[in-house]
């Protein structure tokens, strides 16, 4: 999945080193030093997060947690592999005994590598070795394994320009000029009543195509929920598997996922196509559509929540930009998990990042800096910044099997945009 991030600047104090092509970020104490052990991790996200782990969490941590040191290897760095070679040494280390020179995965899945999880590889997660995970919301433990730590989500919202959208309404006659707020019967709040709205207002929303972006498959799938009364248990993983098996889909299956689950779907998305931007030209990619809301271009957009408020805090969206939570059922999102091998190189450091990315002050850090959704309750941070965010604060987070996305890509671009080369 293809995502937009503004990159953060790099403490100056924090000395890059390129090793094999990956990036490891050491503060001023060198491993080694007085009473200080090091946690290794492993971070695969882009580099805002690896930036923000620099130049927040790391210098927070250490302050809260004295007797370690954090040394963040960038895995995401171009030509650094990515977290699965890692994990595959951490997998080799655990059979021969040796020492897998790693104490924290950023972000991993424990079902992987193939295998691992049944051999003893990944650390089941609970209340006595990671207290604060009795903070997380159910949204975030419903999604979880056991042995992974949730701490920070994402969700596809709507941005729109309140203040194109007044001008529109007095250019109309249906709000009297001077009108300083978009009154709230023309800001749709459930999906049923988007679609209503783009039909009302053409040309002023679009959405980008589904395989360039979760801004645009999200929306997608949101539309085949609400063609399936809403039900998610439909669009699980196991649901999937009972009826397809966990092969590769046949064209006859593909075909009969598209006309049971999502050809009311496809009604609808093609019935707004003709008031759509450019008539549906679809834009590819995030930084597309939000281009076109940056520009002015257009009213509203689809977009990822962490890259709408870290852009609106820098400035890199209309000043009068606005955020919609369905009411209904928000957008599909997710969180990112952490995973921490049960021969892990620092065991007890491992457990304690864990238990300090569930904390109060990390979690307020997710919001405030790399506009994320915290994974504990909202109730459990500053008042000042439910209201900042009032906007998008959900406790709902929508699932969405990803094994049901390729089809629904293969039904899109042949029921609604088949004039479009993929």
């Amino acid at each position: 999945m293809r995502r937009i991030y503004f990159a953060l600047p790099l403490l100056s104090v924090v000395l890059m080193i390129a090793v094999s092509g990956a990036v490891f970020a050491r503060g001023a104490s060198e491993a080694g030093s007085d009473e200080r052990t090091v946690v290794d991790v492993m971070i695969a996200s882009d580099t805002n997060i690896f930036d923000w782990y620099a130049d927040h969490l790391k210098p927070l941590f250490e302050a809260a947690n004295p007797e370690y040191e954090l040394n963040l290897v960038h895995t995401g760095a171009e030509g650094a592999g990515g977290n699965g070679p890692i994990a595959d040494r951490a997998y080799a280390a655990l059979q021969t005994g040796n020492d897998p020179i790693v104490s924290y995965f950023e972000t991993w899945n424990p079902l992987e590598p193939i295998g691992a999880l049944d051999d003893g590889l990944w650390l089941e997660i609970n209340e006595d070795n990671v207290p604060n995970i009795s903070n997380a919301i159910d949204a975030v433990l419903a999604g979880s394994t056991g042995f992974d730590v949730p701490y920070r989500g994402s969700q596809v919202i709507l941005a729109y320009n309140a203040d194109r959208l007044l001008e529109i309404l007095v250019e109309r006659g249906e709000v009297a000029a001077g009108t300083t707020e978009v009154p709230e019967e023309f800001v749709p709040s459930t999906f049923p009543e988007l679609m209503e709205w783009v039909q009302e207002f053409p040309g002023e929303f679009t959405y980008p195509r589904p395989d360039t972006t979760g801004a645009g498959r999200n929306f997608v799938t949101r539309a085949i929920l609400q063609a399936n009364d809403l039900n998610q248990d439909v669009f699980t993983v196991e649901a999937y598997a009972q009826r397809f098996g966990t092969g590769e889909l046949s064209r006859e299956d593909i075909d009969a996922i598209n006309d049971e689950f999502y050809a009311g779907a496809w009604e609808m998305l093609n019935e707004i196509e003709p008031y759509l931007y450019d008539d549906g030209a679809y834009p590819s990619g995030a930084a597309a559509v939000t281009r076109l809301l940056t520009d002015e271009v257009i009213t509203m957009i689809t977009i990822w929540s962490d890259q709408a408020l870290q852009a609106k805090s820098l400035g890199l969206l209309p000043p009068n930009t606005r955020f919609i939570q369905l009411a209904d059922l928000p957008m599909v999102g997710g969180y990112a998990s952490s995973a921490i091998p049960t021969n892990a190189t620092n065991l007890e450091g491992a457990l304690a990042l864990a238990n300090f990315l569930l904390s109060s002050d990390a979690q307020e850090s997710v919001v405030r800096v790399i506009g994320g959704f915290p994974a504990v309750s909202w109730d459990t941070l500053p008042a000042e910044l439910q209201e900042d965010f009032n906007d998008v604060i959900t406790d709902d987070v929508p699932s969405f099997g990803g094994v049901w996305i390729g089809a629904a890509i293969e039904g899109w671009y042949t029921n609604v945009a088949p004039e479009i080369e993929r």
